[in-house]
């Protein structure tokens, strides 16, 4: 075979290979829980909590995505409910479905730490992989109290505060101490509109022979932030039937005596 009949075949190898298939690989796309990876709801919470499984690119088809709820001191159907489907189906076109788990009141005092740990198991698609966040922690907060712990949560939200023949609007909260510690904290003006607001921690302690009532204080205590001159300290009572608390309280002004006076503060949860 002459030099010419060789360029000749050179030449077929050359287009045959440049007319091969060259091989196409599927984009790779991400799969992840569009959330905080840690979500605190106490057990009296009415909402649902949702969260969305997202993709970041969506297919032309459906996406099967297995999850499991893994807990710790929990248990299904006393301590939440599951309302989604497992496994759930991101359809075609879409780029998200959704987890939706409900809370349970049990009226259970549980003093353990609870949490419900979401994961993903397993994508039915292996060009579609995990991102972050893989895993979801959602603890709950308990707020039932033991027999012979005062319920704050009476108290918990809007009040009234009556001082000096006014009617003032306040607001009971939860300290750091947690609902059933039997202290919480009312932030409103409690002597009289003309004053600043103050917040006031208030400590509860209970009857032993009715457990409904009992003993409300106030430690003395600076009563504004700005400054260190005014004092404040109350003893009464409350009552978790009527939500009100009585609080015989005296003012103290540390520069000047003359101004010091005692009164009486109802504070009453709105109904």
């Amino acid at each position: 075979m002459n030099w010419r009949n060789w360029c000749w075949v050179l030449l077929f190898i050359a287009a045959c290979s440049e007319d091969a298939e060259p091989e196409i690989k599927q984009e790779e796309i991400t799969i992840f829980f569009d959330s905080e990876s840690k979500i605190k709801i106490k057990e009296n919470d009415a909402a649902e909590i949702v969260i969305p499984i997202k993709i970041s690119l969506s297919q032309e088809e459906p996406i099967t995505v297995t999850y499991e709820l893994i807990g710790q001191e929990v248990v299904i159907e006393s301590d939440f409910t599951l309302l989604s489907e497992n496994p759930l189906i991101i359809p075609a076109g879409s780029t998200q479905a959704v987890v939706r788990i409900k809370i349970n009141d049990n009226k259970i005092v549980q003093t353990e730490d609870r949490n419900i740990y979401l994961r993903f198991r397993s994508i039915d698609k292996g060009h579609v992989k995990t991102a972050v966040p893989k895993e979801v922690t959602i603890s709950i907060e308990e707020d039932d109290c033991s027999l012979n712990t005062s319920d704050v949560s009476a108290w918990i939200g809007p009040l009234t505060i009556q001082s000096n023949n006014e009617s003032l609007d306040g607001t009971g909260t939860e300290n750091s101490n947690g609902i059933c510690s039997g202290t919480f904290n009312v932030n409103g003006k409690f002597v009289g509109n003309q004053n600043p607001a103050s917040t006031l921690t208030i400590v509860l302690v209970q009857d032993p022979f009715t457990p409904t009532k009992g003993v409300a204080t106030v430690s003395r205590t600076k009563l504004f932030d700005f400054t260190s001159q005014y004092e404040f300290e109350a003893t009464g009572t409350y009552d978790e039937t009527t939500k009100r608390i009585t609080l015989n309280y005296s003012f103290f002004d540390l520069n000047n005596s003359t101004n010091n006076f005692a009164d009486t503060a109802v504070i009453i949860a709105k109904q």
